[in-house]
């Protein structure tokens, strides 16, 4: 049946929420499969709302005018104040029908699930150490830690997505000299320091000879494949759902007529003359170390960065740099970072924004700030000292743990390389520092960013809770996923959030239960959330226990209906055979986080103890009951919770019953939806889908929800 609701432009004025509401409800509302298109007409554009949504919407509509012909202006006002929780103007008509209802209500209110962020209203005048900051980890790979490819376009992606950390791991490129040179002569850097070519490829160059052997074998298998008509088998893991950041290869498409000869050529050639393209001699390469992963030029991945930094935020963006590289080539960085980035790149301190303290948000709008070891000076006379500063070295905490958990506490480890004068005055405001502890003169730096593992921050939970809240205050701190998570797993943001931890750096290659939290978390906020009261620098708290009182929720969701509803991939060309149903898991603070006690299952995302879910209904447009039908079978409630508001977090999947039940091999995961507690809106709403592989998609639910705090 054809739903037809016909706005008018003139009633949408000139307010720009007003329009931005306008077009999310007619991507919303575009006809689905079981709807006839509409024509615009002179009153506006039609739009379509699904069966179910539109019972649902007219049930409600009916029950607000008791009876009467058309709903009153009183009515409506004590709707939008009591049930929808709107601080709403006094309405300027009388009466309202249906039609009008819902034009005033979307356009004027909003029915997002989500409180929307609004920038012009955002405070940027808290110090940097004040924000949790949107972080990538391994930012350059688009796929698995051991054999994934490095890729410029994963650095788009993450930024598009308004990420504000993000991590370069740079490595020695290719010498500048010819291949076949066997002068085994050596070449001495300006930094003073020899590059002995004499004895082979360079640590970078062996990992790139490695990636290069594993793609010739790629171009081999994938040769045959073609020749023969077979289709490349993808696989779904039934844990969790990769994320594509890689942008489409140019070259040939699988199961297009080919010439048997040019398949053996072309390929290869393509892919060597792409390789000299980005990987150009002389100039280092970002790659993931000891592992099968692909590289790519560093001068690439700034290019991109440049390209996409600022594309939609204005906010500063950190680049954390891992440095694998020589001092030769950390010059060419520096020289590469100036040459591409410019004006954006924060390189000397300024007047306005002084070493001395930590910067105000405000005062770094669309810079890039370099996060990277310090050097030491040199010593006099030019020798070479014996006790080196933690300063002299480019490779971070990060680096260090994270390759030491891969190759096991049995493999020597790697040498540590100094790091250049060039490259360490880079790190103005942000300056990587190795942890000791927390009363060293270093630990009182403004600048100092201590990066530090999910095991060992764990441990200092337990040791040393109240000095890690504190430092966290006043000063940043970056957590990473340890080393063995070799399939980009996560550990739980939420959790190091709630330790103050400014920049909690996730595998974006993977959209699993971090992530969604993640999500939530910077939903709307260009990368940078403030911290809640009680976190930040001005406060007089002295821990997690004392820095927000938490208080009790009881939080009741009634599933409604859906439109568009993401299909999972063993129904994705038969909608018809969908039967979802919803899952919602609230993510709260433990008992044992306050007060420093072990955390059982440690930093990865756990199943929590708050979990509800609906019953089945049918198709993509399901309609999963009624409001007053008396059934609990779309219902969602939550009692008596202790929650610390700005912390904690509603989780909702859409799964799939019929894939469940048919075969344990097909992933019954369709969508999801995560949203911050304090921003989850009362009264009738809709919540946005995601799709498995984390993609906005037009899916909605449409919800009717009761938050009651005390």
């Amino acid at each position: 049946m054809r739903r037809r609701l016909t706005f008018s432009p003139a009633n949408a004025g000139n307010s720009f929420r007003a329009l931005k509401r306008a077009i999310d409800l007619a991507s919303f509302i575009a006809p689905t499969p079981i709807h006839l298109h509409g024509d615009e007409t002179t009153e506006g554009k039609n739009v379509y709302l699904s069966t179910a949504i539109h019972k649902h919407l007219k049930r409600l509509y009916d029950s607000l005018r008791q009876g009467e012909p058309t709903l009153s202006r009183d009515k409506f006002q004590n709707f939008l104040e009591a049930i929808q929780g709107e601080m709403a103007p006094k309405l300027s008509e009388e009466r309202y029908k249906f039609q009008k209802f819902l034009e005033v209500w979307w356009l004027h209110f909003g029915l997002d699930a989500e409180k929307p962020v609004h920038f012009h209203e955002k405070d940027l005048t808290k110090p940097l150490s004040n924000y949790f900051i949107s972080s990538s980890h391994n930012t350059y790979l688009s796929g698995s830690q051991i054999s994934g490819r490095s890729s410029a376009e994963a650095y788009r992606r993450v930024l598009r997505k308004s990420c504000r950390c993000i991590e370069i791991d740079v490595w020695d490129g290719d010498s500048p000299s010819a291949p076949d040179d066997r002068s085994g002569s050596h070449s001495r850097s300006k930094s003073g320091f020899k590059r002995d070519h004499s004895r082979g490829p360079s640590g970078g160059s062996l990992h790139t000879a490695a990636a290069h052997f594993k793609e010739t074998v790629e171009d081999k298998v994938e040769q045959a494949r073609q020749m023969l008509g077979v289709e490349k088998n993808h696989s779904h893991s039934p844990r969790c759902s990769k994320t594509d950041l890689t942008a489409p290869e140019s070259g040939w498409t699988t199961g297009q007529a080919l010439d048997p000869s040019a398949l053996a050529d072309n390929p290869q050639s393509d892919r060597s003359s792409n390789r000299s393209r980005s990987l150009p001699r002389g100039e280092p390469i970002v790659m993931h170390g000891y592992t099968f992963t692909h590289p790519v030029g560093f001068r690439e991945v700034c290019r991109a960065v440049r390209e996409a930094a600022f594309e939609t935020s204005c906010l500063p963006l950190i680049v954390s740099l891992e440095v694998h590289a020589d001092q030769e080539q950390q010059e060419v960085m520096v020289q590469i970072m100036k040459q591409e980035w410019g004006n954006l790149l924060v390189d000397k301190p300024s007047e306005q924004c002084p070493t001395g303290r930590m910067p105000r948000l405000e005062e770094l709008l669309n810079k890039i700030l370099v996060k990277v070891k310090r050097a030491y000076p040199k010593p006099e006379g030019g020798g070479t000292s014996s006790t080196l500063s933690p300063y002299s070295f480019a490779i971070d905490d990060d680096a260090t743990g994270s390759d030491e958990d891969r190759l096991g506490s049995s493999s020597p480890k790697k040498p540590k390389v100094p790091i250049c004068e060039s490259l360490g005055a880079l790190a103005i405001h942000t300056h990587s520092e190795h942890f000791e502890t927390f009363e060293s003169p270093a630990a009182r730096i403004p600048s100092h960013i201590f990066s530090i593992s999910e095991s060992k921050l764990l441990e200092l939970h337990e040791t040393k809770n109240k000095e890690m809240f504190d430092h966290n205050r006043h000063f940043f701190m970056r957590a990473y996923p340890n080393g063995y998570r070799f399939d980009s797993s996560n550990l739980d943001p939420s959790l190091f959030w709630r330790k103050g931890v400014q920049m909690v750096a996730l595998n974006w290659q993977s959209c699993d239960e971090a992530m969604m939290l993640n999500e939530a978390m910077f939903s709307g906020e260009h990368g940078w959330v403030l911290k809640p009261p009680g976190y930040r620098s001005e406060d007089a708290s002295t821990s997690q226990a004392d820095a927000i009182p938490r208080r009790t929720l009881l939080l009741s969701i009634r599933v409604l209906a859906g439109q568009h509803l993401p299909l999972p991939e063993s129904v994705s060309d038969k909608p018809k055979n969908f039967r979802p149903f919803v899952k919602c898991e609230l993510h709260v603070e433990k008992p044992e986080e306050r007060s420093g006690a072990f955390i059982e299952g440690g930093g990865r995302v756990r199943e929590g103890e708050y979990k509800q879910k609906t019953v089945a209904s049918k198709t993509d447009h399901p309609d999963f009951g009624t409001v007053t039908s008396g059934t609990s079978s779309n219902l969602l409630e939550f009692r008596d919770i202790p929650v610390v508001e700005q912390l904690s977090f509603v989780r909702f999947k859409i799964e799939d019953d019929a894939s469940r039940l048919r075969s344990i091999k097909r992933d019954p995961f369709a969508g999801w939806a995560c949203i911050r507690l304090d921003r989850l809106m009362t009264g009738y709403r809709f919540i946005k889908l995601f799709d498995a592989k984390g993609n906005e998609t037009n899916g909605r639910l449409l919800v009717s929800i009761v938050k009651q705090l005390r």
